[in-house]
């Protein structure tokens, strides 16, 4: 029997060249630097209308809540680096000191990237009803989502840039 290429004693060897993985390992990396564009903007996108829904919910939560307890509830947000916002049943409660007053806080920790950059406080009376119209601004990037509360006190999220594929036009 004849040795054929590839068997054990042909001389042929098998297996890739240095130059070869190196061609190999230098498309992978073009094609990583490709996609992680993409995916980074796909990630802030995905934390933005997060938080968004998020301040939408505890927005909620706050009208329910009032009517419930049937007291007042405050919304209190703060806008910068370290944004967070509390809902309490207290005025003044400070989301970024860890408060006991608060019954739902988030800050800018829960969502990496995103910004808070305006917002106004609210206060929910015992009837659910706001005693102002809130308009709070969050971005990501360069997109941006505006929640705000109408007279009757129902949260609302919408896009400033127009509609979004989640999210109506402002």
């Amino acid at each position: 029997m004849k040795a054929g290429p590839g068997t054990p004693g042909s001389g042929c060897k098998r297996g890739f060249t240095l130059v070869e993985i190196m061609v190999a390992l230098a498309l992978l990396a073009v094609l990583a630097s490709i996609a992680v564009p993409p995916a980074t903007r796909l990630l802030e996108r995905h934390r933005l209308q997060a938080a968004a829904q998020t301040l939408a919910a505890d927005l909620a939560e706050a009208r329910f809540e009032a009517v419930r307890r049937r007291q007042p509830v405050h919304v209190a947000p703060q806008a910068g680096t370290d944004w967070c916002w509390s809902v309490a049943t207290t005025p003044g409660c400070d989301c970024r000191q860890a408060p006991d007053c608060a019954l739902r806080q988030h800050g800018a920790g829960d969502f990496r990237g995103v910004r808070l950059e305006r917002a106004g406080a609210l206060v929910f009376s015992a009837e659910g009803l706001p005693d102002a119209p809130l308009g709070a601004r969050l971005a990501a990037g360069s997109e941006a989502l505006e929640v705000s509360v109408g007279p009757m006190g129902r949260a609302r999220i919408c896009s400033p840039e127009g509609a979004s594929v989640h999210f109506p036009a402002c």
